[in-house]
């Protein structure tokens, strides 16, 4: 069962900054299993917080302030193990707990981990964070779960949100015979011809790795007439697609959405492909970055081969695709749907924010519906 770790400073019975408790029953509402790895904790703390927390929720008596380094360490390396219980997220609650937690991030990486940073402002958890590109990183505060903005001033900002058509939402996905990866046009020449050239030697770079199940590549909408030969030459398929409706029915048959470019341009794209339920794969610009939870809802890589074998995983792996795409979608109606603190921390941890249905004992759960 996958389950999420909290590293909480000081385990108080009014919570620590005003989110922990509220994440904690949030989560568990959510059907995620949780531990609380307290730093410091009286015996009334302990009481009240096993009181308060699910039975899905364990509060284990703190280790001497001297192991704790080594408790997180050994916690992470079990979630690492394959036999072991995958953990989908580290919540970090205070400074003390950020700190520590980064110093065993170095020596046991977890790249993939997305960090939930709470009750630590923004511009000292982006100081203190280990390097850029590496995570997904989200800051929760009372009330509202949001990307950490770690940009460089010489970074232009990634905008306001654009609205999302409801067509994406309502397209039901029925993948091609053969593996395709998509990319859509951006609409804007300048920023079509950087991602259409990235697209390309993708294309080549992935040709051949895998015989059996090779995928297609698939460039939907118009494509500058300056790139139609590389795109031709790297034989990516130009899907035509006039509107939103059109761009919607073709992604329904894709398999991976790709944003190759390095500056994030196009993000309004990626944001329509998450909104259809595909997985997404993409660069770590900032403006994907604040789209995608990595290795919840897509894959995010800093170099070529990073998102080559991000797009190989997806493509080897039916269930791999189906529960991404399911996160993807579910993310994509939060970014763009109202930002409440419960479905921005379900969806955030790619849970369903509608509630889990519970049945009285002795009750069995009524039928699936047919297919």
């Amino acid at each position: 069962m996958s389950r999420a770790l909290h590293l909480v400073t000081r385990l108080r019975p009014g919570g620590q900054g005003g989110t922990l408790w509220p994440t904690l029953l949030t989560l568990a509402d959510g059907g995620l299993a949780q531990e609380v790895l307290p730093m410091a904790a009286d015996a009334a703390a302990l009481r009240s917080a096993r009181l308060m927390c699910p039975d899905s929720v364990q509060v284990p008596v703190p280790p001497p302030m001297r192991a704790i380094a080594a408790a997180l360490r050994q916690r992470l390396q079990a979630a690492a193990d394959p036999a072991g219980e995958p953990l989908v997220a580290l919540h970090l609650h205070g400074t003390p707990a950020l700190l520590l937690a980064r110093h065993v991030l170095h020596a046991c990486p977890q790249p993939g981990l997305p960090l939930f940073v709470h009750g630590v402002a923004p511009a000292l958890a982006a100081r203190l964070l280990p390097g850029r590109g590496e995570r997904s990183v989200l800051l929760v505060r009372p009330g509202r779960v949001d990307a950490l903005h770690r940009a460089s001033p010489a970074e232009p900002p990634s905008g306001a949100e654009a609205e999302v058509d409801e067509v994406f939402f309502e397209a039901v996905r029925a993948e091609a015979p053969q593996p395709l990866v998509a990319c859509a046009a951006t609409g804007e020449a300048a920023a079509d011809e950087t991602v259409a050239r990235a697209l390309a030697e993708l294309a080549v770079m992935m040709s051949g790795i895998d015989p059996v199940r090779q995928p297609g590549f698939g460039w939907i909408g118009p494509a500058p007439a300056s790139v139609q030969p590389l795109l031709k030459a790297a034989q990516v398929r130009l899907i035509e697609a006039d509107g939103a409706a059109a761009r919607a029915a073709a992604l329904a048959s894709a398999w991976v959405y790709l944003a190759p470019d390095a500056a994030g341009l196009g993000a309004a794209r990626l944001a329509e492909a998450m909104a259809a339920g595909l997985p997404v794969v993409a660069t770590s610009a900032p403006a994907y970055r604040e789209r995608v939870i990595e290795a919840l809802s897509g894959e995010l890589g800093g170099r070529r081969a990073d998102l080559l074998q991000a797009l190989a995983r997806l493509v080897e792996s039916d269930a791999l695709r189906r529960d991404m795409g399911l996160a993807a979608r579910i993310r994509a109606r939060h970014r763009h749907g109202l930002n409440r603190f419960r479905g921005a921390l379900l969806m955030a941890h790619g849970l369903s924010p509608q509630p889990v249905l519970r049945h009285p004992a002795g009750q069995g759960a009524p039928a699936a519906a047919p297919a």
